[in-house]
């Protein structure tokens, strides 16, 4: 039962994606209907409360912010990683505008003149409409994805150490002298590019919740990589994917783990974003 009730609290946390833009939309859907259309204006004798024109946002709200998310998904697996700076950022902002710009021209154009008959279509309705979409979603973009962009800059920007402490003895090991990180008869072990390793008291899970994701990847249950220990990928078998990795482990000729059929795009993705 407290499992299931911290789970709940997990998923409805102002830190969830979806439950932080969410809020986010549906208060923008309610100003923006509220503020842009005479009639919904609430000191307006005649005001009646815009529910329609309100879910219709909402709706439209979650197209948008679907076409933003994998916008941001394809520049923080390209770019993001790399670096993050202005020109960047203008990159992500106008192309997302842009995939929104089509969208609208398609609604307008095929919507509109459904309900409205072709007669009401107009330049300079089109591009009113356009520019006040465009501004609400910039604004809205900022928004949703600030906590994000500022997260994976702290990332890149602070260089990572992972504290070990085993037997009464702290060792710092930096994030670029970390080859992998291994499980093995529940002995988590770091091996360092170097070839030696460093034992430690942690679970891989524990491990995996102390360093950066966009440095490590958690390939199995019983490993955990950086870029510096692939040396080759290999398609093979069903679909998975074969990873030789250096330096070998007690002295073995070669190390190679699977990627199941399962994760090989996901691997593939952060494996393509380090090249």
């Amino acid at each position: 039962m407290k499992t299931i009730l911290n789970s709940f609290k997990k998923h409805l946390s102002f830190s969830n994606f979806w439950v932080r833009n969410g809020f986010i939309l549906l208060i923008i859907s309610i100003l923006s209907n509220h503020l842009f259309t005479p009639e919904n204006f609430p000191f307006n004798k005649n005001y009646k409360f815009p529910l329609f024109p309100i879910v219709a946002s909402i709706i439209t709200g979650i197209i948008i912010i679907l076409i933003a998310r994998f916008n941001f998904k394809y520049f923080k697996n390209k770019y993001f990683i790399k670096n993050i700076n202005t020109q960047i950022l203008l990159r992500f902002l106008f192309s997302t505008l842009g995939y929104i710009t089509i969208l609208y021209i398609f609604l307008y154009y095929s919507l509109n003149g459904l309900i409205n008959g072709i007669e009401s279509y107009s330049i300079y309705n089109l591009l009113k409409g356009l520019s006040v979409s465009l501004l609400i979603c910039t604004l809205g973009i900022s928004l949703l994805f600030s906590i994000d962009i500022y997260k994976l800059h702290k990332l890149i920007s602070i260089k990572g150490i992972l504290k070990v402490e085993q037997g009464g003895k702290i060792t710092l090991v930096k994030y670029p002298e970390i080859a992998y990180i291994y499980s093995e008869n529940k002995i988590v072990s770091i091996i360092k590019t170097d070839g030696t390793a460093v034992l430690t008291d942690f679970t891989l899970n524990e491990v995996e919740s102390k360093i950066s994701e966009q440095s490590f990847y958690r390939a199995n249950r019983q490993i955990i990589l950086h870029i510096h220990s692939i040396e080759q990928v290999q398609s093979i078998e069903n679909g998975k994917l074969s990873v030789l990795l250096k330096p070998t482990i007690s002295n073995k000729k070669a190390f190679q783990i699977n990627i199941s059929r399962y994760k090989k795009q996901e691997f593939m993705n952060w494996f393509k974003g380090k090249l």
